[in-house]
This record gives structure tokens, C-alpha cells and sequence, in this order.
């Protein structure tokens, strides 16, 4: 794709930039504003939350607080107490009659009509409760001795006259036949005198008393409420179900350290603001509301921000349209007068309106065509002079074909005559000019270049008879490579002129190949007369085309030659390294890729 975009015109790229550009700023900005506003809502409504938790928590200590003193009221009318202590305890429902009738009958007509609880239980030393109301037709009172083996009854005897608060399941020891779901509270009755305990009272408030005395219109079906006892139990549940337990995200809140706060969770696949606070005895208070219910508003912010940037293109489109126009035709004309001079008008020009940039552009492009005009003007009447001259030096050239018919020619003649050594130079001299031509080509094969040098150190040899030793190890499996024509050769030709020609004794010549991973190896070495750190530095430095010197020497000019055309076809990939100590020979390192075909220039 940005391969495409960058193959498109610049009066497309302008506009796709800058519509990107624009889209992006559109999102990004509607996306400041909506966090921005979602942020302020969930504070604000964590604040009001909040608020609601701490009412909540207002009203259960009112209803605590109620019946806890409307308990206390009753346990401790001397007619309750005397009854508690008598040595014979009156049978089950005795009280009934008595409580309604006697003393007591105002304060009871008062719980009854106040509604403050459902249920109520008087236990005295042993057996059934003493007296037993219900206002919801739940029944079935456990005896004293079966709750004082639940655990409820120790951790009431434990507070010593405080109440206990806990939920109830549907039917338990306290009401076996339980029509609603209860909050049951617990005290033990104890001796106003001495402090004994002489009994035991449960209160159960149904949870539909509370919801509607404590909790109304504080919740619904959007907005959820939890109350925890002490132990993280829940004792109530109104308005939208959220809570589970087990839940990591409602155990770190239900253990946090802190007492108050909002927090944003995920339950179930929900995101919601929760608020929660602790009392005073312990009960904790989880109010829970729907992020999309409070976002619900946001929406318009959206609607907004997608109508902008539809509106922002829309608007923008044409305007960038002509403006881009306005900037691109001026090098839409230079690019066609440039197509034209490609097809040889060389008077082509174009017009200069302004002096910005791409005024200039096309005052050089001006002066460049003019410039060019001339030199191809020129070049013309010298091309044509080059060709006559050209023409008279190919009529004094020699066919190639011609010298290899006169050298087989004298192949044959020394042959007839019975020279057989002269034959055998004639023939190798006739193959390593073939192979030195190679068709015109730059590349041949490594194979080829071996029966190259085999020839040329065969006709050395030769020439030199015993002053000559050579060695060439190039292993088949590198004779399918590709190399560059003749660049081993000139190495093994120094070595033989500047290294054994001048040394008394003659000398050896190793041409060694080898393969590397993706790199071959040659390495040319002589036990010659060596070379001086000047004369290797000035190697080292490869002299330039006009260096008189260097031409002078055929040598040197053919190692030079082999340099360039290292660099020409190989760039950087090749790595020529000379070593020559004075007296102990020369070794030449040449490694290039390795690669079985190279296209030619």
C-alpha cells in the first residue's frame, strides 16, 4: 500500500494526505470530548452514589437502632424478667394471653403497630419459646436447647446482652416453616440485677419491610444495592442483580482497607460504577449502576463527532481539490515538456510565472535543454568525424577469425615438420586467445578461467623450462560459478615477472579456490623475491587511469584493470588483500560472491 501511495500523482498524494490528516484530528478530538464528558459523569454520579450509599447507611442504623431499643424495652419489664427467673417455667405460648392483657399489653400493641419487625421469639432456660408472634404466618419456633447448638447462639452469648445481625435461609432453626426472606436479629436476655443470663430473644425482619420502610426509591431496575454484614455475607439484595460471590473484582473492593469510594468493574461481560462504603458496625454497602446507562447521552457527542468529520470531508474535498490544481499544474507542464524533449523536440521551454520553487525548477530545466540543445548540436559533427576515423582504423584491424586460421595453420605446418613441442604452443597459445576473448564477454566460468591459467603457466613454463614450477587447485564443484573474465591471471603474471623471473633459482606458483558459504576464495602465492611496505602500500593504493607510471607497466595497469572491474561489477561485495615480505614470496587474497549467473552490461 505504500508502494501504491507513493506511485500515485502529487495532486492525489496532497489530497489523501490531508484527509487522513484531517480524519485523524476529527477522531482524536471526539475522543477527547467523550472520555472528557464520560469522566465528569462518572464523577459526578459517583459522588451522588455515594450519597445514596450513606442514606442507605443512615436508615439500616435507624432500624437497628429501633428495634434494637424496642427489644431492650421489652426483655427488661419486670414482668418478662420475673417470668425469666421463675424456678418453673410456664409452657409453651403461656406468655400470650399475659402480654396482651397484662402490664406489658401497651408497649407490645406498640411493636406490633410500629411494623418495625416480623417475626419475634421469647425463649426462656429450656423448651419452646415463651411467647411466639408473627405478622407474615411463618411458624415452627425451634426449642432453646436446638438453637443453643447452632452456632448463631455462641456468637450472641459472646456479646453479652449486644444484638447479633445475620441472614436467614428460607427455613432454618429459628422458623422451620419461614414464608419470607428474613434478617434475623439475636440477644440474650440478662438479669437487671445481677446480670445472669436468664433467656434468649430472636427478632427476623422480613427483607420486603426493610426495601420498603428504609430502602424506597433508592434503587431499581437499573441501579443495584448490597448490604454485607461483618463477615461479607450478604443480608440483602434490592434492584439490579450484580453480585456473586467468589468475584475478584468485588473481593478486593470487599477487603479494601479503604471505608468509602467508586470504582469501575467488569461483572459478567458489564462494565459498572460501583460505590461502596462501610458502617460503623461493620456492614458494608455496594451500590452498583450500568456504564452504558450513564453514557447513554454521550451518544449525541458521537453522533457529532462522526457528522464533523463527514461534514469536514465533504467541505474540505473541494477546496483541496482546487487548491492542489492551483499547485500541481505548473509541474504537470514541466513533466510534459519533459516527455516531448524525450522524443527529441530539443527547443522545448516552458513558461516561468512565478519565483517560487517550482519557478526555478523550470528556470534550470530551461537552461538545462538549452545547455543540452548545444552539446548534441555539437557532438553531432564530432560523432560523425569519429566514424570516418572509426572506419579507416577497422580496415587495418585483423578478422580474429583470420589469426586463429594462420595459427592453425601453423599447427599443422609444425606438426608436418615433426615439431612437436612447437606444436603443442602453437595449439595452447590458439585456446588461451579464444579463451582471453571469450566471445566478448565479461563473465565466464570459473572452469574456464582454470584452463585459462593451466594454459597461460603451461606456455610460461615453456618459456622458462626449469625455473618454473606451478600448482593450480580450483575443485570441480566451484567450475559452474560465475566470474569476471581475467582477473586471476594478471596476479599469476606478477608473480611470475616481479617474483621468480628475477630470482636466481626460479621459483613456484600455487593458485589456490575455494568455496565459502556464499563467497569463493582464490588465493595466488609465489615464493618470489617479495615486495617492501612501500612498494606493497603503493599497490595498496591503486593509482588512477592517468598515471603515467602505471601505464608505462603492463603489469600494473592490467592489476589496476582487474581492480576497477572488481569495483565496477561488485561494488562493495569483493575483497582483493595483498601480503609480501622482502625475500619471502607474495600472497594475493580474492574473494567475491558466489553466484552462477550474472547478467551482462
Amino acid at each position: 500500500m505504500l508502494r501504491a501511495y507513493f506511485n500515485l500523482s502529487l495532486k492525489f498524494k496532497i489530497i489523501i494526505l490531508f484527509t487522513l490528516l484531517m480524519t485523524v484530528f476529527s477522531v482524536a478530538l471526539g475522543y477527547y470530548a467523550i472520555e472528557t464528558s464520560k469522566t465528569q459523569v462518572v464523577n459526578k454520579v459517583s459522588s451522588t452514589n455515594l450519597g445514596v450509599v450513606r442514606v442507605v447507611d443512615n436508615n439500616m442504623k435507624s432500624m437497628q437502632k429501633a428495634i434494637s431499643n424496642w427489644v431492650t424495652v421489652f426483655v427488661m419489664d419486670p414482668y418478662i424478667q420475673s417470668t425469666l427467673k421463675m424456678d418453673v417455667m410456664p409452657s409453651e405460648g403461656s406468655l400470650d394471653p399475659t402480654l396482651y392483657n397484662g402490664s406489658t399489653s401497651t408497649l407490645m400493641n406498640q411493636m406490633l403497630l410500629t411494623g418495625n419487625f416480623d417475626y419475634v421469639a421469647l425463649y426462656g432456660k429450656e423448651g419452646p419459646p415463651l411467647f411466639q408472634v408473627a405478622t407474615d404466618d411463618s411458624s415452627g419456633s425451634g426449642t432453646i436447647q436446638q438453637i443453643e447448638a447452632n452456632p448463631i447462639y455462641k456468637l450472641t452469648a459472646n456479646l453479652r446482652g449486644a444484638p447479633l445481625w445475620f441472614p436467614m435461609s428460607a427455613d432454618n432453626v429459628f422458623i422451620q416453616n419461614n414464608r419470607k426472606e428474613k434478617i434475623g436479629m439475636t440477644r440474650i436476655v440478662r438479669d437487671v440485677n445481677n446480670g445472669y443470663t436468664i433467656g434468649f430473644i430472636f427478632v427476623g425482619v422480613n427483607q420486603e419491610t426493610i426495601k420498603a420502610q428504609y430502602l424506597a426509591n433508592l434503587y431499581d431496575k437499573d441501579h443495584g444495592l448490597v448490604i454485607l454484614d461483618a463477615s461479607g455475607e450478604p443480608l440483602l439484595e434490592a434492584g439490579k442483580p450484580f453480585y456473586k460471590a467468589g468475584q475478584s473484582e468485588l473481593e478486593m473492593i470487599r477487603s479494601s482497607v479503604s471505608d468509602s469510594g467508586s470504582k469501575v468493574v467488569r461483572l459478567d461481560g458489564e462494565s459498572l460504577l460501583l460505590t461502596y462504603s462501610r458502617g460503623e458496625n461493620g456492614w458494608q454497602y455496594l451500590y452498583a449502576v450500568p456504564l452504558s446507562v450513564l453514557t447513554k447521552e454521550l451518544n449525541s457527542i458521537k453522533q457529532f463527532v462522526v457528522l464533523l468529520v463527514v461534514g469536514w470531508l465533504v467541505m474540505s474535498i473541494p477546496i483541496m481539490l482546487l487548491l492542489t490544481s492551483f499547485l500541481t499544474a505548473p509541474i504537470k507542464n514541466l513533466l510534459l515538456s519533459m516527455r516531448r524533449f524525450q522524443n527529441g523536440q530539443f527547443d522545448e521551454k516552458v513558461e516561468v510565472k512565478y519565483g517560487d520553487e517550482i519557478g526555478y525548477l523550470s528556470q534550470g530545466y530551461n537552461n538545462m535543454v538549452e545547455n543540452i540543445k548545444s552539446l548534441v548540436d555539437d557532438a553531432y559533427v564530432l560523432r560523425l568525424r569519429e566514424q570516418e576515423a572509426e572506419l579507416k582504423a577497422l580496415q587495418a584491424q585483423i578478422n580474429p577469425h583470420f589469426l586463429y586460421n594462420m595459427l592453425d595453420t601453423i599447427f599443422w605446418e609444425a606438426e608436418s615438420a615433426g615439431q612437436d613441442k612447437i606444436s603443442e604452443m602453437i595449439i595452447n597459445l590458439s585456446r588461451l586467445f579464444r579463451l582471453s576473448l571469450n566471445r566478448g564477454k565479461s563473465f565466464t566460468s570459473v572452469a574456464k578461467e582454470r584452463e585459462l591459467l593451466e594454459l597461460y603457466l603451461s606456455l610460461q613454463k615453456m618459456r622458462f623450462r626449469d625455473v618454473l614450477e606451478y600448482e593450480v587447485d580450483i575443485p570441480p564443484a566451484m567450475s559452474d560459478y560465475i566470474i569476471l573474465k581475467l582477473i586471476l591471471q594478471p596476479f599469476v603474471e606478477n608473480a611470475i615477472v616481479h617474483g621468480i623471473e628475477r630470482k636466481r633459482g626460479g621459483g613456484f606458483v600455487r593458485i589456490r579456490g575455494m568455496q565459502e558459504e556464499d563467497r569463493l576464495t582464490f588465493i595466488i602465492e609465489d615464493n618470489g623475491l617479495g615486495m617492501s611496505e612501500e612498494e606493497l602500500a603503493k599497490l595498496n593504493e591503486m593509482p588512477k587511469e592517468n598515471d603515467v607510471n602505471v601505464t608505462q607497466d603492463t603489469s600494473g595497469y592490467a592489476v589496476r584493470n582487474v581492480h576497477e572491474r572488481l569495483k565496477h561489477y561488485y561494488k562493495d561485495e569483493f575483497e582483493l588483500i595483498y601480503d609480501s615480505k622482502p625475500g619471502r614470496g607474495t600472497r594475493v587474497q580474492l574473494a567475491i560472491p558466489a553466484v552462477l549467473s550474472m547478467k551482462e552490461e
